[in-house]
């Protein structure tokens, strides 16, 4: 049956649902939400494009070096609601100074959230150790692969993360974002290193945990801020990066976590300048 719009041509139903789906739900809805988000703001696309840029400039310079591949989309992120699969958690800087201090300035990745509780590695906790070290394989192929702290559940536990949906046996998390497939994962390094590069994958030691209701309510206590972010900010390595990841989150988040971020690096940056002034004047008093 067809139907009529208002330029007088008719259009079957079929055609209609293809040409009214909005281009941006056909890939990623988050970033979809993003945009929406930012236009309550009365904020152009492209302003907050240029405003993006501008706060992962650095960053995106390093990861050009080191995945181009990821550094060829814009970042974004918005703080959402609640939490959900497929989200980031970003620490409050005020939570985990004196006690689970790996958690402090923490982003996880939300890898399972439904009514039996939630879990999640930490993105920002590179370990001293790599692959090669851990599996014992100092010539696999991922040997030189750095390993990540992901959390304190889950002890002898190693996962990855990646963005090859050509890898099989592969869960994905959220949009672009793949979970396991060691195999595969190998067999694609070993066969064709010039198109999959060892460093696309992430690999972390242990996770995070939570129980029902555990995490909506820590969010709710402003423990955590549930953000929807671009999914290469869960995949780039964060190690050597001139801008801390909770860093530049909360910047892209803008608001309140842009806010938090600021006050949080102008006490660090004061606390840093008083330690090289008493530094200073006890080495003049040696001196003298």
């Amino acid at each position: 049956v067809g139907a009529r719009d208002d330029g007088g041509l008719t259009r079957t139903r079929a055609e209609r649902r293809t040409q009214d789906v909005a281009p941006a739900l056909e890939s990623d809805w988050r970033e979809f939400r993003a945009q929406l988000l930012a236009r309550e703001r009365a904020v152009t696309p492209e302003e907050e494009r240029a405003r993006a840029a501008a706060v992962s400039e650095e960053n995106l310079k390093v990861l050009e070096t080191q995945n181009p591949r990821l550094a060829a989309s814009a970042p974004w992120a918005h703080v959402i609601g609640a939490p959900e699969k497929g989200c980031l958690l970003v620490a409050a800087d005020h939570e985990f100074r004196m006690s689970q201090q790996y958690f402090h300035q923490a982003v996880i990745l939300v890898l399972e959230h439904h009514e039996n509780g939630s879990m999640g590695v930490i993105l920002n906790r590179p370990t001293q150790y790599d692959m090669g070290y851990v599996s014992g394989e100092a010539n696999g192929p991922f040997a030189k692969n750095a390993l990540y702290f992901g959390g304190d559940v889950g002890d002898g536990t190693v996962s990855f993360l990646h963005g090859r949906e050509d890898v099989k046996g592969s869960v994905e998390v959220l949009p672009g974002v793949y979970l396991g497939g060691y195999d595969s994962a190998c067999e694609l390094v070993q066969q064709d290193g010039s198109t999959c590069h060892a460093d696309e994958f992430k690999f972390f030691a242990r996770y995070c945990g939570w129980a029902p209701g555990q995490l909506e309510s820590e969010c709710e206590r402003g423990v955590w801020f549930p953000v929807a972010a671009a999914k290469e900010l869960s995949l780039k390595q964060v190690i050597q990066l001139p801008k801390p990841l909770w860093r530049e989150i909360s910047e892209l988040c803008g608001g309140e976590l842009e806010e938090m971020a600021r006050k949080a690096y102008q006490t660090y940056e004061a606390e840093q300048t008083f330690s090289l002034d008493n530094l200073d004047a006890d080495e003049r008093a040696t001196d003298e």
